[in-house]
């Protein structure tokens, strides 16, 4: 039956009739960073931390457009720190180190129907990446989100005990807890 149309309408329209139906089976292109990998009916599941938008120190967190940049950057933040995994945003001006813990999030269009609006405190872990010492204290905290035998599971985590930074690189990793699941955004920054 092809052959047939092909003969009917000519070689050329039907070129432009497969490639027109080839057009409406594509998915609609992916949203930044459009490099990294993305699933349509699920965008928030790589939890790369597209789902919801950030200010660090009142400036904006924004993503890191160009793939080859996103690739140096994070090899020299898992350089500088082994526990970093990959880094898709940044905050394109140094922030004073009193402010540099100041994080605001809030739901985007794309998140909002499956993260939901912000529930709860901002869950922050940072990563210094220039041997900075931070002051820290070693403490149990239970996990809400993890059950063992019916009991929150209680975790070791090291809490800072001072309110800024010291100048260097760090990769602070945002965890955005909204009132349908979750979402994590790792943001390169550069404390003056």
């Amino acid at each position: 039956m092809i052959d047939q149309a092909a003969r009917t309408i000519g070689p050329a329209t039907l070129a432009a009739v497969v490639a027109l139906l080839a057009g409406c089976a594509t998915q609609p292109p992916a949203p930044p960073p459009s490099y990294a990998s993305y699933f349509d009916r699920l965008p928030c599941v790589d939890r790369i931390g597209r789902c919801f938008d950030a200010t660090i120190a009142g400036q904006p967190v924004v993503v890191i457009a160009d793939k080859q940049r996103h690739e140096r950057i994070t090899a020299e933040a898992h350089n500088g720190n082994s526990e970093v995994r990959e880094v898709y945003w940044e905050v394109l001006e140094p922030v004073d180190g009193q402010h540099a813990m100041d994080v605001e999030v809030i739901a985007n269009a794309l998140g909002r129907p499956h993260v939901g609006e912000p529930k709860g405190d901002v869950d922050l872990t940072i990563y210094p990446l220039d041997d900075q010492d931070l002051d820290s204290k070693q403490e149990m905290v239970a996990s809400p989100d993890v059950r063992i035998n019916g009991q929150a599971a209680v975790r070791q985590q090291n809490t800072l005990t001072q309110d800024d930074l010291p100048p260097g690189r760090y990769v602070i990793s945002i965890r955005y807890a909204g009132t349908r699941n979750w979402e994590r955004k790792s943001v390169y920054l550069r404390v003056r």
